[in-house]
């Protein structure tokens, strides 16, 4: 029996991964904001560490004598004015304690564009994360997911209260967004094999997706014709901030589609690529059904 911990584990992604490794017969610590919301988890075995990952010697703590750890860069604070010197500083966190705790293998789940040092939005935090954890010479896997699936869910009070998709890439454009439960597959299998050597895994879906998919699905699950409105890309933080989204993100989100659409977050030639099977149906109906 192997000892992994496990970051975000009420979360789409740590959530799955934390519930396979327990049923593989594995121990899991798992890093909560909330005991209350991680009851289910602790019903099925976990260790539930309640704590932040902004606190080096509490990660530090939770890592010590662990064979894998699933880690992720979080989201910022709503209301953060600065959401990338947030994101360097958990960078700076989470190198320092995966160096002192000795933990073997880290799995961190980042995202196509990582490799790029800028022009990426808030991608760019996990390019300084990536960056950080080499320099700790401790056995890495940098998960490089694509667009999760799930994200369309964002969209659900716009479409229910206004009946409209915002879209800010043209209508047709299909991209293999990947399930997260698909993401947690992939991380597993990588917590227990791990690599000889650090590696980058580049995640994302068999099945393509336009707007114009994303805008039908939502209108057969609403009983309500969605329609698409399309806006340019310009005008994306002014809408996100309307949305309710902070100003530091929704400049950094901005930047991020406009480098989406310069083609700065594809696979890295040279790396393995994995592929989700899920549908968008089946990643996101059990969210209608709730």
């Amino acid at each position: 029996m192997s000892i992994f911990v496990v970051a975000g584990a009420t979360g789409h992604v740590g959530s799955v991964v934390a519930r396979d490794l327990l049923a593989a017969g594995h121990k899991v610590r798992a890093i909560v904001r909330s005991v209350d919301k991680a009851k289910a988890l602790a019903g099925q075995g976990a260790e539930l560490l309640a704590g932040e990952l902004g606190d080096a010697s509490f990660l530090t703590r939770a890592l010590r004598g662990a064979d894998g750890a699933f880690l992720l860069l979080p989201p910022p604070p709503h209301d953060s004015p600065d959401v990338r010197a947030f994101q360097d500083r958990m960078a700076h966190v989470e190198a320092t304690a995966v160096a002192e705790s000795g933990v073997r293998h880290v799995v961190l789940l980042s995202s196509w564009g990582a490799e790029k040092p800028s022009g990426t939005g808030p991608i760019v935090g996990l390019h300084v994360l990536e960056e950080a954890l080499k320099k700790t010479g401790v056995l890495a896997t940098f998960l490089r997911a694509g667009s999760f699936t799930e994200n369309l869910l964002a969209m659900l009070p716009a479409a229910q209260q206004k009946g409209i998709l915002p879209n800010f890439f043209p209508p047709e454009h299909k991209m293999a967004t990947i399930a997260t439960r698909d993401i947690a597959t992939v991380a597993v299998r990588s917590l227990l094999a791990p690599p000889a050597a650090t590696q980058v895994v580049y995640v994302m879906g068999t099945h393509e997706y336009s707007a114009v998919d994303h805008a039908a699905y939502l209108s057969r699950k609403l009983g309500k014709d969605i329609q698409l409105l399309n806006l340019p890309v310009s005008a994306a933080s002014g809408a996100m901030q309307q949305g309710g989204v902070g100003a530091s993100m929704a400049s950094l989100y901005q930047e991020m589609y406009e480098g989406a659409m310069k083609g700065l977050l594809g696979v890295e030639p040279g790396h393995r690529v994995e592929k989700g099977p899920s549908t968008l149906e089946e990643a996101l109906d059990p969210h209608f059904s709730k």
